[in-house]
Parts: structure tokens; sequence; C-alpha cells
């Protein structure tokens, strides 16, 4: 399945839906990267900010439509969780061209450093 088929089938998800689903990640991203030393963890990490980074353009659609991520009229996008964590990932191992590609998406999409 390619990541324009898995976002397909979220788009008929809420806002509320899909905000649930960025900050599960995001949380599942945090535990499984503190357990780093064990391999399978890491690799879980690796997968889950993948679909983080996946996720991110119908996420940040839905914080378009949050008051709450407004100020004075202006959206403010947050730094997202995923990108920063995977790009840890990929410098460490020096990965280069898949972290150019990446830091490129998230500029793209408009988040946050």
């Amino acid at each position: 399945m390619t990541e324009e088929e898995w976002l397909d089938g979220l788009r008929h998800l809420s806002h509320d839906q899909i905000l649930q689903a960025h900050f599960s990640l995001q949380e599942q991203i945090k535990k499984h990267y503190k357990l780093r030393a064990e391999p399978k963890h890491m690799k879980k990490a690796i997968a889950l900010c993948e679909q983080h980074i996946a996720l991110a353009p119908l996420a940040i659609e839905a914080m378009k439509q949050n008051p709450h991520m407004y100020s004075n009229g202006e959206f403010f996008a947050p730094g997202h969780h995923g990108y920063r964590q995977y790009a840890i990932i990929l410098r460490r191992k020096k990965e280069f061209d898949k972290l150019n590609e990446i830091e490129k998406k998230k500029c793209s999409e408009g988040w946050a450093d």
C-alpha cells in the first residue's frame, strides 16, 4: 500500500479523529524511542515516525480548522514530533538524502521547526 492509498483511507475521518490519531502516534513514538536500545523498539519508533509523517498533511489541515491554533486571526503551526524524531534518527544513521527529503516535505506542509 502506498502512502497516498493509506491517506485516502483516512480522509473520511473528522478533524477531531485525525488529530486524535496524530497525538496518539506522537505518544507511541515517544514510548518506543525511549526503549530504542532494544532493536525491536527502534524499528517500531521508525515505523511510527513514518506513519506520523504520512498523516501530517491531514493533521495540519485539521489543525487549521481548530480556532485554538489561531492568534489574532493568524494560524500558527506547531512543530511536528514525528518529523523531528525521524530527523534525529536519520542524522545518526547518516541517511542525509532521506533527511533532506523529509525536511522539504515538512517545510512544504508548513510545520514549525
